[in-house]
C-alpha cells in the first residue's frame, strides 16, 4: 500500500499512533501501519526509541529533535512528507 504525503511530521506521527492504538484494524489499516512502521525502521534503534519517549526536557528533547529532523528529511524523500 502506498502511504499518503502528509502534512506534517505532527501529523505522521499521530496517524501512525492512532493506527498502532486500535485494537482491531482492518486489512488497509494494517497496511498503512506496516508502511509507516517501515519508513520508521529506516532510522537508527537510537532515532526510533527518542521517537517513542516522552521526555520533554535536556537531553532526551534535543535527541527526539534530532530524531524528528531525521525522520522528516526520510520521509520527504519518501514522497511522504509535503515540502
Amino acid at each position: 500500500m502506498k502511504a499518503p504525503a502528509y502534512s506534517s511530521l505532527t501529523a505522521f506521527l499521530a496517524h501512525r499512533r492512532a493506527l498502532r492504538a486500535l485494537a482491531q484494524r482492518s486489512a488497509e489499516q494494517s497496511a498503512l501501519l506496516s508502511a509507516l512502521d517501515a519508513a520508521v525502521a529506516e532510522l537508527s534503534p537510537a532515532d526510533r526509541d527518542a521517537l517513542e519517549t516522552a521526555d520533554a526536557g535536556g537531553e532526551g528533547a534535543r535527541h527526539r529533535q534530532r530524531a524528528e529532523r531525521h525522520l522528516a528529511q526520510l520521509l520527504r524523500r519518501r514522497g511522504m512528507l509535503s515540502e
